[in-house]
């Protein structure tokens, strides 16, 4: 554990491979604080991962620990992605999952944008 409390970076995660280009991903969008490449597995017509460049596990590791300037940066990476994929117009969903229960596979932060179909609701309404 890191003094945060979180886990420590596992710098042999599949996407810190994918930022050292060890493993091949279909890059989207690259620039100085992020990358976006097409998911393997999508689960909408479009389905694009971003991913910031420094090692964050997490969305609570990357607002704790990354600088104002490596926020901004990765926020309008996925800003531009959307924008560079035609998702404004319709709409789109930008996601990211937070630790087991929230569904997280890789402990690397990313944002998941989904798009190109409607999506409805995200999580049905609570029963009882």
């Amino acid at each position: 554990m890191s003094m945060t409390g979180l886990p420590s970076y596992d710098d042999g995660n599949v996407f810190a491979r994918i930022l050292r280009n060890e493993i091949p991903s279909k890059r989207v969008h690259e620039d100085e604080w992020a990358i976006a490449f097409h998911d393997i597995s999508p689960q909408a017509p479009v389905h694009i991962l971003v991913i910031p460049r420094g090692p964050y596990i997490s969305l609570a590791d990357f607002s704790a620990r990354a600088s104002d300037a490596e926020i901004a940066g990765f926020w309008r990476a996925v800003g531009a992605v959307a924008r560079e994929h035609g998702l404004e117009a319709k709409g789109y969903r930008a996601l990211t999952n937070i630790g087991s229960d929230g569904g997280q596979e890789v402990p690397h932060f990313h944002v998941h944008l989904f798009g190109g179909r409607p999506l409805g609701r995200m999580v049905p309404p609570a029963v009882g």
